[in-house]
């Protein structure tokens, strides 16, 4: 999902950077970044697992297929927000995420806004820093990710 992001993002600044609030209304939009999920293991492209509701989004959205993405949750999440690879960005590991700052750099949510749209962001946050909010956020809920979760409430048995 990653490698799919990326385009979607580019397509995203190139479609909004030139409305403003006032433009004709515009499509609801929601991008679903996962971790550890690739093209294969979603029902709608041919994957053996049900994802019924991911696939009903899909029949009415628009699919990226081919992109390029950084194989690490940080950077490539990095890069799905902000359109620009890590080497641009200097947040190249899940551990530099200090390399990346508002000030340098413009997220989806701040192209959006200026559009017209309200934000919103829910999950995983940790590999980048300040929190989604400083980033352009409205709204957002963050959890610390990295299998935390999972592992303090659903103990592994052998």
């Amino acid at each position: 999902m990653h490698r799919i992001a990326t385009y979607f993002v580019a397509a995203l600044l190139a479609v909004f950077s030139g409305l403003n609030a006032t433009a004709a209304p515009r499509p609801n939009i929601i991008f679903i970044d996962t971790d550890d999920v690739g093209m294969g293991d979603i029902h709608f492209t041919g994957g053996p697992f049900s994802t019924p509701n991911i696939d009903k989004l899909a029949a009415g959205g628009t699919h990226f297929t081919y992109c390029y993405a950084l194989p690490l949750c940080g950077p490539s999440r990095c890069e799905s927000l902000t359109g620009r690879y890590p080497f641009r960005t200097g947040l190249n590991s899940n551990h530099s995420h200090t390399a990346v700052d508002p000030k340098s750099e413009i997220m989806i949510p701040t192209v959006l806004k200026k559009a017209g749209y309200v934000t919103g962001s829910d999950g995983k946050w940790g590999q980048i820093q300040l929190g989604p909010g400083e980033w352009g956020f409205d709204e957002y809920l963050v959890f610390q990710g990295s299998g935390r979760y999972w592992r303090n409430n659903h103990p592994i048995t052998r």
